[in-house]
């Protein structure tokens, strides 16, 4: 029971979010494709096609289509596209910029601080 007590909300938040399997991430497919790495800003995984624009984002979800919201940063003019987005990566920032906190509160992945590309 003490350990029951240990567990908070949070924790019990981020076994929802969707994650890829542990022997995808174990796949060639997987870590020769790995392009740059970043901070966890906001749990879980997404799959779609890369974009750079909130338009591009809001645009392609319109037609059913996944995407992932790429940007150096983000601001609140780039809300549209985030929630349209399947996952957001962010070139710069941490884990309480913009990106991070507005995908933990809609419970969407997000990766920030890739510093490694160049958006």
């Amino acid at each position: 029971s003490e350990a029951l007590l240990k567990v908070e909300p949070t924790h019990v938040e981020q076994l929802l979010h969707p994650t890829f399997s542990p022997d995808a991430l174990k796949s060639d497919a997987y870590t020769k494709g790995v392009v740059a790495k970043g901070l966890p800003g906001s749990p879980g995984a997404a799959v779609g096609r890369l974009v750079f624009t909130p338009k591009q984002a809001e645009d392609m979800k319109a037609n059913g289509e996944s995407v992932v919201l790429a940007r150096e940063v983000t601001s609140p003019e780039d809300v549209g596209g985030m929630w349209a987005a399947a996952g957001i990566v962010t070139a710069r920032g941490g884990m309480t910029s913009h990106a991070a906190v507005v995908a933990r509160g809609w419970g969407k992945p997000c990766v920030c601080g890739c510093s490694d590309i160049v958006v």
